[in-house]
C-alpha cells in the first residue's frame, strides 16, 4: 500500500515517496484535504489511535455546541456537575474532567478555569471536524492531558460562498449560525468569518420552583484569515469572540430576585422542608447566574526552510472573563493565557522525520468578590502558572508493516497561588516525560496500535473541583504534581463496508487533587492514593449498501473505590450505543439509541442524602439502567437548500421522573449535585439550512 510524507506549506507539497505513510501536521489553504470519517469504528491514518468527529457527524447529532457534538464519542462522558448552574466536565476514559485538554488547532487556550463553563460556549458552526487522542501524554504539544486532548480543528476558507442554518424548538430551543468565506483570484488569500447563536430555557421537570436545568445563551464571532506570500511562508490569523449567559435555580427573574433578597436572612426552606415541595424560600439564595466573556487570538507562520524542513511559529492570547452571583454571592474572574511555540519539522531521510522545537505556555487568574474578599475576609483564589518546555520526536518507519514513533519532552512548571501561602512558587518542578507510540499492520485491512507515555498536571485552584467559592473558606495544600502513566492497545479492521475498532486503557494516578472536608475550611490537597482507572470499548459501523449504515458500540469502565471516593459526579460505568444513518434520493435519516448500565452509587459518595430536613427520606443510593433516544430527518429540497427536523430524548426520560437533583446530607447541609441521569427532556426542533 503506497502511501507518502508530505511537507506542505501554503500551495507548495513537497512529497517524499515511501512504502508507509509518516504522519505529518498538515497545514494548507485548501482544507479540501481534510479527511472524512463518517463511520463508527473508523480511526484517522495515523500511527497513534485518533478518532474523529467530522462536520456531517456534527450536523447529524443537531450538535450546537461543542459539549453537545463530543457527546456521541466512545470513550467521552460530558458529566453535568451541577443542576442549578448547568456546568460541564468532559471526560476521557474515565479521567475527571479536569484532566482533559482542549486545543484549537493544535493550540493550548483551555486550561481548568476556562474550559469549566467553556464546553457550551464553543459553538460548532465554523469547526471542520474534532480530533481526539484518549489517554496520558496523547499530544507533544500538550503533554499535560492526563485523560487525553480533544482537538478542535477550525474551518478555513477555500471557496467563495455563504452557509446558513437556523432552527427553533420545544424548550426554548434557537440555533442560527452564518458562515461565509471568499478567496482571492490567485487562490493565495482567504477569509472565512462565522457567527451563531444558541439558546435554550429553565427547564423545571418536577414543578418545585427551582430548575434541574438551567436557561442559556450563548453567541460566537470568528474570523480567519490565511495568505500565501510566497511558495515558501503562509500566514494563518484566527481571532474568536465568545458570549455565554446562564441562568438557574429559582424560576423567577434576577431581577425580581435581587429586589427581595435581605442577606440578613438565610432561607432556602420548601414546603415540609422536601426539595419535592414548592420552594418558599429568597429566590436569590436558589439563584445561579453565570456571564462569560471569551477573546481568543492566534497567529500562525510556516516557512520552508528547504526540501526537507519546516518552520512553525505559532502565538496565542486568551481571555476570559466569568462574571457570577452563587446564591447571593458574587464572584468574578479574568484568566489570561499566553502561548508561544517554535517547531521544526525534519525529514532525515524516506525512513524519519524528525520533529522538535521550545513552547512556554503563561497563565494567570485574578478575581474579586465583595462577599467573599470584602465582607467575609476569604483569600482570593489568583495564581500565576507558567510552563516551559522543549520537545523531540522521531517518527520512524521500520519495514512495510510497522511504524514507531518515540517523543521526549522536557518541561519547568512553575504554579505560585499568591494569597494562600508566601514561599513564592508553591510548585517548582522539572521532568522529561516520555511517549511511545506503536502501529502494526497485521494485513492491509487490520491494524494494530499500541501508545504508552506520562501525563502530567499541575492542579491550579479549588475552583476546579468546586464550581464555586465556599462561604466557609478554602485553603490549598498541594504540594505536587498531578501524574500519570497510561497504556492504550486498539484492534482495527476495515474492509468490504465494515469498521471495527476494539480498544483498551489503563491509568494509573498518582497525586491526585481533591478537595477534603475533614477539616472547618475545605482544602484542595494530593491524595496519597494510587488510582487505577481501566476501559475498554469496541466500536462497529457497517455499510449494508451505498444508502444505509448500521452503527454500535458497548464501553465497560472499572474505577478502583479510592478513584470513586474522589469523585464529585457518579461515573459512567457500562454504556452501549445503536444507530441507524439512511440516506436516498436527498433524505436523510439518522437515529441514535444510547443505553446506560445501573450503578451502586455508594462508593461515589452519594450515601446519607435526603430529600428533606428531617432526614426520613432517603435519595437513590442505585442509579437505574436507562435508555435516550435521539433521532433526525433531513430533506434536500434543491441543491441550495435543506429542510429538516428531529428530537433529541424522543422518550422524555429524566431523572426527575424519579428523584430531585436537590438534597439535604446528615449534617444538614444542602447541594444540589446528587445527578445520575439526564437532566432535560425531550425537545423537538425543525430548521432550514441554505449553501450558496
Amino acid at each position: 500500500m503506497k502511501k507518502t510524507i508530505s511537507i506542505v506549506a501554503c500551495t507548495a507539497i513537497y512529497t517524499l515517496a515511501t512504502a508507509n505513510d509518516i504522519h505529518l501536521e498538515a497545514i494548507t489553504i485548501d482544507d479540501a484535504q481534510t479527511p472524512t470519517i463518517q463511520q463508527k469504528g473508523s480511526l484517522k491514518d495515523l500511527v497513534g489511535k485518533t478518532e474523529v468527529i467530522d462536520k456531517t457527524q456534527i450536523e447529524q447529532t443537531q450538535s450546537a455546541t461543542l459539549s453537545e457534538a463530543i457527546s456521541h464519542q466512545a470513550g467521552i462522558n460530558v458529566t453535568t456537575g451541577c443542576s442549578i448552574c448547568g456546568l460541564k466536565r468532559v471526560q476521557i476514559n474515565g479521567l475527571k474532567g479536569e484532566h482533559t485538554t482542549v486545543l484549537i488547532d493544535g493550540v493550548p487556550f483551555n486550561s481548568t478555569v476556562s474550559s469549566f463553563y467553556g464546553m457550551d460556549a464553543i459553538g460548532t458552526s465554523d469547526i471542520e471536524n474534532i480530533e481526539i487522542a484518549r489517554g496520558a501524554g496523547a499530544s507533544l504539544i500538550a503533554p499535560e492531558a492526563i485523560g487525553g486532548t480533544i482537538n478542535i480543528i477550525p474551518r478555513k476558507p477555500h471557496k467563495t460562498g455563504i452557509e446558513v442554518d437556523t432552527s427553533m424548538g420545544t424548550l426554548g430551543t434557537k440555533n442560527y449560525s452564518l458562515l461565509g468565506e471568499t478567496m482571492s483570484a490567485d487562490h493565495k488569500t482567504g477569509i472565512l468569518i462565522s457567527t451563531s447563536y444558541h439558546a435554550q430555557d429553565q427547564v423545571d421537570n418536577d414543578h418545585n420552583g427551582i430548575s434541574e436545568s438551567p436557561s442559556m445563551e450563548n453567541q460566537s464571532l470568528s474570523l480567519m484569515l490565511t495568505h500565501e506570500i510566497s511558495p515558501y511562508d503562509s500566514l494563518e490569523f484566527r481571532a474568536a469572540h465568545f458570549t455565554s449567559n446562564v441562568f438557574g435555580g429559582t424560576m423567577v427573574s434576577e431581577s425580581a430576585a435581587t429586589a427581595s433578597y435581605d442577606p440578613n436572612i438565610n432561607n432556602t426552606s420548601y414546603i415540609g422542608g422536601n426539595v419535592n415541595n414548592t420552594y418558599i424560600g429568597q429566590p436569590m439564595q436558589m439563584l445561579e447566574r453565570i456571564n462569560t466573556t471569551r477573546d481568543e487570538l492566534y497567529f500562525k507562520e510556516h516557512h520552508v526552510l528547504n526540501g526537507s524542513m519546516n518552520l512553525h511559529t505559532t502565538l496565542a492570547f486568551s481571555q476570559q472573563i466569568q462574571d457570577s452571583i452563587y446564591e447571593g454571592a458574587d464572584y468574578k474572574n479574568t484568566d489570561k493565557t499566553y502561548f508561544g511555540d517554535l517547531k521544526i519539522d525534519h525529514a532525515l531521510n524516506n525512513n524519519h522525520f524528525l520533529t522538535y522545537g521550545t513552547d512556554a505556555k503563561i497563565e494567570t487568574a485574578r478575581s474579586q468578590s465583595k462577599v467573599y474578599f470584602d465582607t467575609l475576609g476569604m483569600d482570593k483564589d489568583d495564581f500565576d502558572y507558567r510552563a516551559l518546555g522543549i520537545y523531540g520526536q522521531d517518527e520512524w518507519i521500520i519495514d512495510g508493516k510497522n511504524e514507531l514513533t518515540l517523543a521526549m519532552r522536557g518541561t519547568n512548571i512553575t504554579t505560585n497561588w499568591l494569597a494562600k501561602t508566601a514561599q513564592g512558587n508553591e510548585i517548582d518542578k522539572t521532568l522529561l516525560v516520555p511517549r511511545l507510540l506503536f502501529r502494526h499492520n497485521h494485513t492491509n485491512d487490520l491494524t494494530s496500535r499500541f501508545s504508552t507515555g506520562m501525563g502530567y498536571r499541575s492542579p491550579l485552584t479549588f475552583f476546579e473541583s468546586e464550581h464555586g467559592l465556599l462561604d466557609s473558606g478554602f485553603n490549598m495544600a498541594i504540594t505536587a504534581l498531578e501524574k500519570s502513566y497510561g497504556a492504550n492497545y486498539a484492534l482495527s479492521y476495515e474492509a468490504n463496508g465494515l469498521t471495527v475498532t476494539a480498544s483498551a486503557a489503563y491509568t494509573k494516578v498518582n497525586n491526585l487533587a481533591y478537595i477534603d472536608t475533614s477539616a472547618a475550611t475545605p482544602t484542595l490537597r494530593n491524595t496519597t492514593d494510587v488510582v487505577n482507572i481501566k476501559n475498554g470499548d469496541i466500536a462497529i459501523g457497517y455499510s449494508i449498501n451505498d444508502n444505509l449504515i448500521l452503527s454500535g458500540g458497548y464501553e465497560l469502565y472499572h474505577y478502583d473505590d479510592a478513584y470513586k471516593s474522589h469523585l464529585s459526579l457518579a461515573a459512567i460505568e457500562q454504556r452501549a450505543r445503536f444507530g441507524i444513518d439512511y440516506d436516498s434520493n436527498g433524505w436523510d435519516f439518522f437515529t441514535e439509541a444510547t443505553w446506560v448500565g445501573a450503578r451502586d452509587l455508594t462508593p461515589y459518595g452519594y450515601a446519607n442524602r435526603y430529600n428533606d430536613t428531617a432526614l426520613s427520606s432517603t435519595k437513590y443510593t442505585t442509579a437505574p439502567a436507562y435508555t435516550t433516544v435521539d433521532l433526525k430527518l433531513s430533506k434536500e429540497i434543491s441543491k441550495n437548500f435543506t429542510m429538516y427536523a428531529g428530537a433529541k430524548n424522543l422518550f422524555n426520560y429524566t431523572q426527575t421522573s424519579i428523584e430531585s437533583p436537590l438534597f439535604y446530607d446528615a449534617s444538614g447541609g444542602f447541594n444540589t449535585s446528587h445527578v445520575w441521569g439526564p437532566l432535560r427532556g425531550r425537545t423537538l426542533y425543525a430548521g432550514i439550512k441554505a449553501v450558496f
